[in-house]
């Protein structure tokens, strides 16, 4: 059943994407809807009443992101600005549960994703909501305007150059403490790839785009969600899953950072994921000191229970690597 499964999806990841396809970063979960929105903001244009739109810095299925300067006189202070169509704010996902024999009503995820990042706000490790308010658009639709910590993804630095040894660990540490603090509010993030961590001016990172999350229970009742390349088994199969998926999607991070993809550079991309989702073990990393490669490793075990069964636990291992 895996196989046949993993065929089936690596030829609709590899396949090209339609010419007016949106340049989103889910790979997986519920079909997008184009925003009505999508266009309709430009640069030099005013929201929020005190916020001008200086460029578009990313653009996805389900809305589109700006950094944006305030106009008060003499400010510096610039943020992220979101913007989604509210059609998918208040719009509910069917299911139909083979069990109870009953439809399953869940609401999207932008709910969520605004809901979870006011609950995670001031933390410390995970980009800050800042504001939100309910617009009319200029097509006349309405929206949501999300604004938000303005810094830069981890995955457009990496196409400057690659981090040190000590940044990844850094980078681990950091996304352990966020998701701590996930943990304590219930929250799985369910998508942790480069381009959803940021990266601060004192040379931290932070967790962010809760555009997937779900809050967690003892049995997970979601279709699959996140992005194929990180996705961890478990979820790829549709089967229940624990918050500790997003340890197995930090541990592929981790791994591809440190050089792990060299360890499978004569592998193709295809192969290299139905490897990975048919529980053949990552190969070592070639030249890695071996308490961080066990770590690595241990995070990105097939089985759910090896891996680190809370970030905590992870978090102190990483931290034994700084003293």
């Amino acid at each position: 059943r895996i196989p046949g499964l993993i065929d089936h999806t690596i030829a609709m990841l590899y396949s090209a994407p339609a010419a007016d396809a949106p340049s989103g970063n889910r790979a997986m979960g519920p079909a997008s809807i184009k925003s009505k929105q999508e266009g309709a903001y430009n640069v030099g244009d005013i929201v929020m009443s005190h916020w001008k739109i200086d460029q578009c810095i990313g653009k996805g299925s389900i809305g589109s992101v700006y950094e944006a300067h305030h106009t008060g006189h003499g400010s510096r202070y610039r943020s992220a600005i979101k913007i989604i169509n509210s059609d998918l704010l208040y719009s509910t996902i069917d299911k139909w549960d083979e069990v109870s024999h009953t439809t399953i009503h869940r609401p999207y995820a932008i709910q969520q994703e605004l809901d979870n990042m006011v609950e995670l706000r001031g933390t410390g490790y995970i980009v800050d909501y800042e504001d939100h308010e309910m617009i009319t658009s200029l097509d006349g639709s309405d929206g949501i305007i999300i604004r938000m910590e303005l810094l830069k993804p981890l995955s457009d630095t990496l196409k400057d150059r690659a981090l040190s040894r000590d940044e990844v660990v850094r980078l681990g540490i950091d996304v352990c403490k966020a998701l701590e603090f996930c943990a304590k509010c219930n929250i799985i993030h369910c998508d942790i790839k480069p381009s959803n961590i940021y990266t601060t001016k004192w040379g931290g990172f932070k967790l962010g785009d809760f555009s997937a999350s779900v809050k967690f229970s003892n049995h997970q009742d979601h279709d699959r969600i996140g992005t194929l390349k990180y996705m961890a088994p478990e979820v790829f199969r549709g089967d229940s899953f624990s918050s500790n998926i997003d340890i197995y999607s930090l541990g592929l991070v981790l791994y591809e950072l440190l050089g792990g993809n060299q360890a499978r550079r004569d592998a193709s991309k295809q192969a290299a994921l139905y490897q990975r989702l048919s529980g053949e073990p990552l190969p070592p990393i070639p030249g890695l000191e071996r308490r961080l490669q066990s770590i690595v490793l241990k995070a990105c075990s097939f089985n759910p229970e090896k891996r680190y069964s809370s970030p905590t636990d992870m978090l102190k291992e990483l931290i034994k690597l700084t003293i």
